[in-house]
């Protein structure tokens, strides 16, 4: 295995640029290749001129790219254009860390289930997560060229196009409970791809320190949308069941991310100030001094207001609070 990163290089957080509780990993000693790379057989980034860099607001979530003279890492080229298995080791050094984003996509579209990329999240007291990035679920092509098209547009949305079928898009990861308590010492990308064969390219990452946490266990299933026309809204029973063999002590909140921008919610409670994408619509499920027991479930009613016509959809999350509000 090849690592472009060992214990020398440097983490700077880019805090200043970040919202509060977000915190921009700097990547700029440790990417590769510039956008405008052109590389043996297939290996090149087209129309890499247009691309963006430097910070960049991605649907609420601040990430920044490097301006140069490398942009990216490109999976294709740390393998120096051929075959075998590389990897990149990012130094982050936060501790509490929530969530964490990347902007990854593939040279190379690779049709899933099996993952050829994935990205491991490693904790000083021995934590560690690892999501695999399966094409047309969570990672794709940044070619929009006929090849592996879809994302699930939760997890994984796309962030950013340049009108001449390249694109950017964002994944979303939530850490374990387990992190809570320790340092994020790293994340690592690991490629195990081919020449004309997914390969990653790789160019931002942003991590969330949020007082707020997803819920262990509770599982959220939102029922069928209603449209009542005397009202004119849409309601909609959300369920979250307590799976696990521990109670869930209030304030728990139901976080409805990436819901579109021409839809709101009746009974709003809040917009999260630090769960990223930030202004993203939140209800109350439970209130501080209640608690969820394992095996039973809440039930609340979402409305909402839709004059776009836009399809309804989200993300949900169950998040806790330790103190804060999302």
């Amino acid at each position: 295995m090849r690592t472009l990163c060992g214990c020398a290089c440097a983490m700077l957080a880019l805090s200043a640029a970040a919202h509060a509780g977000q915190t921009i990993i700097d990547i700029s000693s440790l990417v590769n290749e510039p956008w405008t790379f052109v590389g043996p057989s297939a290996c090149a980034v087209s129309n890499g001129s247009t691309f963006p860099t430097g910070y960049q607001n991605f649907g609420g979530v601040p990430l920044s790219i490097p301006s140069g003279p490398n942009n990216t890492w490109l999976g294709c080229a740390a393998a120096n254009y051929g075959s075998g298995t590389v990897s990149l080791t990012i130094p982050v050094g936060i501790s509490g860390v929530t969530s964490a984003f990347t902007l990854v996509n593939s040279m190379w579209g690779q049709y899933g289930p099996q993952s050829y990329l994935s990205i491991t999240f490693n904790g000083s007291g021995g934590a560690t997560y690892t999501q695999p990035l399966a094409g047309n679920v969570n990672v794709r092509d940044y070619n929009n060229d006929g090849g592996d098209n879809a994302i699930n547009n939760t997890t994984t949305v796309q962030v950013w196009d340049n009108g001449m079928n390249q694109r950017l898009d964002r994944q979303e990861y939530i850490m374990p409970a387990s992190f809570a308590s320790q340092v994020l010492s790293s994340v690592t990308i690991t490629d195990t791809g081919n020449e004309g064969f997914s390969r990653a390219i790789f160019s931002g990452l942003t991590v969330s320190t949020c007082e707020s946490y997803v819920a262990a266990n509770i599982h959220v299933t939102p029922g069928k949308i209603l449209y009542h026309p005397r009202e004119n809204i849409y309601t909609q029973r959300v369920t979250l069941t307590n799976a696990g063999t521990q109670a869930v002590n209030g304030p728990l909140f139901l976080v409805l991310e990436d819901l579109p921008a021409g839809v709101e919610l009746v009974h709003q409670a809040g917009q999260t100030h630090c769960w990223a994408p930030i202004g993203s619509p939140y209800v109350f499920v439970l209130p501080e001094g209640s608690s969820l027991a394992p095996g039973t479930t809440a039930v609340i009613l979402v409305g909402y207001r839709d004059p776009s016509g836009a399809a309804i959809s989200y993300m949900p999350l169950a998040i806790v609070s330790q103190g804060a509000t999302p």
